[in-house]
């Protein structure tokens, strides 16, 4: 491990931990966690997708590991939070199972299905805004949205439809199955 993560680790390791869901990543104690040379609050949501799709799963894993873990999957030293490309590799290590899609109507169905997705999309335009990573599961009539966004302290909860047409998706990660612990 390089000297970055390291002195992040120590540092974050002072902060109070979460407990349970998260949601607003520029809100609470999270929010300060370094994350490369950024922080949690503005370059973390690929850290609180994974962390949040654990919980949810009932596969608990301490936010301090799974960001010291993901350290190693920065863009532009953390600026740019984490490479959505390993998001799928990072929940494999801690023991769930995906499927990476394209499609937004396999998204849909998913959801439909009942089945957990990590969700990646453009904030604004195409490859000329920043990216977002949220967690999407159905609840009895609509979509609940994780992490919504940096001032959303709850949980969002919106027609599906609406939410999926209104972003540009780039990937929508389908939680399967759990696989082996490792």
């Amino acid at each position: 491990m390089s000297l970055l993560p390291k002195q992040n680790f120590r540092f974050n390791r002072e902060i109070p931990l979460p407990e349970g869901l998260i949601n607003g990543q520029a809100l609470g104690a999270v929010s300060g966690m370094k994350f490369g040379l950024s922080n949690m609050g503005r370059s973390g949501c690929e850290v609180i997708a994974i962390y949040n799709s654990l919980l949810l799963h009932r596969r608990p894993v301490p936010f301090l590991e799974i960001a010291r873990y993901m350290e190693r999957f920065r863009v532009f030293f953390g600026f740019w939070g984490a490479n959505f490309l390993f998001l799928g590799h990072c929940l494999k290590h801690y023991g769930l199972r995906s499927k990476r899609v394209r499609a937004p109507q396999k998204v849909m169905d998913a959801l439909m299905n009942r089945k957990t997705v990590v969700y990646v999309y453009w904030v604004k335009k195409r490859f000329r805004s920043s990216v977002h990573t949220v967690v999407l599961q159905m609840s009895r009539d609509d979509l609940c949205v994780y992490n919504a966004y940096n001032q959303c302290g709850n949980v969002l909860h919106i027609q599906a439809e609406n939410y999926l047409c209104n972003r540009k998706m780039i990937f929508g990660y389908i939680i399967e199955q759990e696989s082996e612990k490792i």
